[in-house]
This record gives C-alpha cells, structure tokens and sequence, in this order.
C-alpha cells in the first residue's frame, strides 16, 4: 500500500489506468453488457424474461444481498430458498419454468447437487467475475458487480445480453459524479493530505442509496467502461491469491481462529457473543471488515451459529501489509 495513512478494508481509491495497464487491450467482459451496477444487469434480464418469456417467479438465496432481492419484487414474485456458502443446491426442488439464482460465493465455485431441466439457471459471479469455473450443466446467464473487485467507481455486466434491453441514457447523475469524487478524496487522504474523511464516506453512502432507491437500468460510466477494458485484471487477481495464500498459510494450524478459504477474502468465523469486541478492535486498528450480508430481516446471517468475517487483501495491499494484518489479528486474537 503505497499511502501515509495505513488501513485496510472499505471502498476504492483511485488509481491511474497506467498503473494497471495491459500491453493487449482484451478483456473476458468483451461478450458483456455493461452496467452502472450488477444489480440492473440482473434487474434488466429479470425485465425482459419477465415481459418476453413469461418468467414469473425468481429464486434467490437466503445468503445474499437482499438490496437486490427487493428491487427484483418490484418486478416479479421473488421467493427465498435456504442456501449459504456451504450449500448443495438441489434444483429438483424448484418448479418448472422458474429462474434461480446460483451464486459462486466468495468466488468458489456453486456447489449444484442435482441439475433439472426447464429452469432459467442465473450465476452471479460478483465476488471474481474473472473465474473460470466448468460445470455439468448449462447456467444460461452470468452477471454481477465489478466496482466491488476492481478500482471502479462503478460498473456490473450480464453475459450474455439480453435481446430487448431496458438500458436508458445515462444522465446526470449526481450521486456517481459523488462517488467518482469521492475516491479522488480518499486517495488524497491517504496520501497524507488534509481531507476529511467523512467527505468521502459520505459520498459513497449517498451513491449505495441511489442505487437502493433508482429502479431504472442504467448503462456502465463512460470512464468504468474504458477503464476496465484497460486493466490488467490477472495481475491484480494474481497479488490477491499471493496474500490470501500468505494469510491462509499462517492460520491454517492456528487453534483461535476457523477459516473459510476462498478466492475473495480473507475469512474466518466468530462466535456472535464476541462479534462486537472483535470488530471493534479491528476498527481500532484501522482494518476495516465486511460481515456478508444481513439477513432479508436485517439480522446477522449466521452460519453454523457462527458469524463469517471477511478482510479486504486485494492488490491494494503487499505482502509487507499482510505482516502488519497478522501482527494485528494475534493482538486481537490473545485477547478475545
């Protein structure tokens, strides 16, 4: 992390399209349609099959961002079925005709015990819209989010498009033209310079709530769309699995701490009654965690009885980072 102010975990900074740059401008998003976010490019697909095929019922897993969940049941009956990342979906369970969201979560592959015939098989990729998995069925489309991966202020993608798309001009969108501000500030903060830090946290707050609140689809900014066609995305996934590896390697025997691999984040489970002290002392030390996600009722989704903590060590971050983060968690982990 080349900064000043050291910390880890919350949204993007910006950085120049030169430091990530590829010789061969190629991406495996040349098959997509491009978003202002994932979630329109699943409102778009849900819109269409709806309207020109008659689909009137979409699945989604009880472990997801149910932001989604409420904008689709503005558009067709939406149903929760029981699944998180260690569920064997079984997909005889589900009535014909019906579209059911699978999810790679954390970037692992959808584990699918029992394929069907006649659903509309929907993958959200959002956690490594870059992986690579094969499966024994047909999924029909795949989508999700890539401001959550990349140094985007925004951006999501559905492979492959859909024949009648509801996409509308991008106008003015004031909440965006925030957000982009906002990792300007965040990297000047960083630096060391006199922000203020509640000017960019804001910022990115009231872009979410645009994206709560606006129900119409909405095409990828024209500076997410050049950047990402840009990017050397295997580079910045290859720094990410170094420090996962890194992370992995030196708690894999360690008895305090029950880890969940993943391609995605750095994860690991804790009891709820020591939940608050945990986060709490990570805040303290300038890490900054992702709990994935609250349940449709807004309570912590446990698994297991447990709750699942994710930390953030992605390319912003070295190896020289990761030491820092351990050094952090024993602190942390001695005293819990």
């Amino acid at each position: 992390m080349i900064n000043n102010r050291w910390e880890m975990g919350s949204s993007f900074h910006e950085y120049s399209d030169s430091q990530f740059a590829m010789q061969n401008h190629q991406s495996l998003l040349n098959e997509a349609e491009l978003y202002l976010s994932g979630r329109y490019a699943l409102l778009d697909l849900v819109i269409y099959q709806h309207k020109h095929h008659g689909l009137l019922k979409l699945y989604i897993p009880s472990y997801y961002c149910h932001d989604i969940t409420r904008l689709m049941s503005k558009i067709i009956e939406v149903e929760i079925y029981s699944c998180d990342p260690f569920t064997d979906v079984d997909l005889t369970l589900f009535p014909e005709n019906s579209a059911v969201i699978l999810v790679e979560y954390f970037g692992n592959k959808a584990e699918v015990k029992v394929h069907k015939q006649n659903l509309l098989l929907i993958l959200d990729k959002t956690h490594n819209p870059f992986s690579a998995y094969s499966y024994n069925f047909s999924i029909d489309y795949t989508f999700g989010s890539l401001r959550k991966v990349l140094p985007l202020s925004d951006g999501g993608f559905l492979i492959p498009p859909v024949a009648i798309s509801q996409l509308k001009p991008q106008e003015n969108i004031k909440e965006l033209k925030e957000a982009q501000k906002a990792m300007q500030l965040k990297k000047s903060f960083l630096a060391g310079c006199d922000i203020d830090k509640s000017d960019f946290l804001n910022a990115y707050g009231r872009f979410e709530e645009f994206l709560n609140l606006n129900d119409d689809v909405l095409p990828i900014s024209t500076k997410s769309q050049e950047s990402v066609f840009s990017m050397d995305t295997a580079k910045l996934l290859v720094t990410k699995k170094n420090n996962l590896e890194y992370l992995n390697s030196y708690y894999q025997d360690n008895q305090k701490i029950k880890l969940f691999l993943n391609d995605c984040y750095f994860s690991f489970f804790i009891n709820p009654e020591k939940f608050v002290e945990l986060k709490a002392a990570l805040i303290k030390a300038k890490v900054y965690p992702a709990i994935l996600w609250p349940a449709y009722n807004d309570d912590y989704n446990l698994i297991g009885g447990d709750i699942l903590i994710s930390l953030h060590a992605d390319f912003r971050y070295s190896l020289k980072d990761m030491k820092i983060l351990t050094d952090i968690l024993d602190g942390i982990f001695c005293d819990l």
